[in-house]
């Protein structure tokens, strides 16, 4: 009876893990591009075998990942950070857009968008992100206790 409980709570950590790591690098790419005074892309994907974004200098589009979880650019574009959540760990990264850019120096994002990161079992996190590049966090269905129910 204990194990099942086991993985639900395993499950669940994992979930806030991987939502926290998405928050920081949202935090770093509007960070970034006000002190770099460049652009910095955040661009998600997503494939059979994982979830995937990428923050990149340069150009919207410029840098993507792979289907294996690489990060292939053209030109001079600097990764700055890629993150793989393999399908394996039950974890989904889906953003409504496929590419945010923070703006040099005001930290603005065009596109404005949403980031669900989702477990096998459905519970879910969501950051939105404004278009002053500021995130706030909440749970669709109200299963994650701590964030209030979007």
């Amino acid at each position: 009876m204990a194990i099942p409980s086991l993985g639900q709570l395993k499950q669940r950590q994992r979930l806030e893990l991987v939502a926290q790591t998405v928050m920081v690098n949202l935090q770093q790419a509007r960070s970034e591009a006000i002190s770099q005074a460049d652009a910095v892309q955040l661009r998600f994907s997503r494939h059979p075998t994982g979830s995937c974004y990428i923050l990149h200098t340069g150009a919207s589009g410029e840098c993507s990942c792979t289907p294996d979880g690489q990060a292939t650019c053209s030109a001079n574009e600097r990764v700055m950070k890629l993150e793989w959540i393999p399908s394996t760990q039950n974890i989904a990264v889906r953003a409504n857009v496929a590419n945010m850019s923070f703006q040099a120096r005001q930290g603005a994002v065009t596109s404005t968008g949403s980031i669900d990161i989702s477990a096998a079992n459905g519970d879910t996190i969501r950051h939105i992100v404004s278009i002053a590049g500021r995130v706030r966090s909440c749970s669709p269905s109200g299963g994650v206790k701590r964030f209030p129910r979007c």
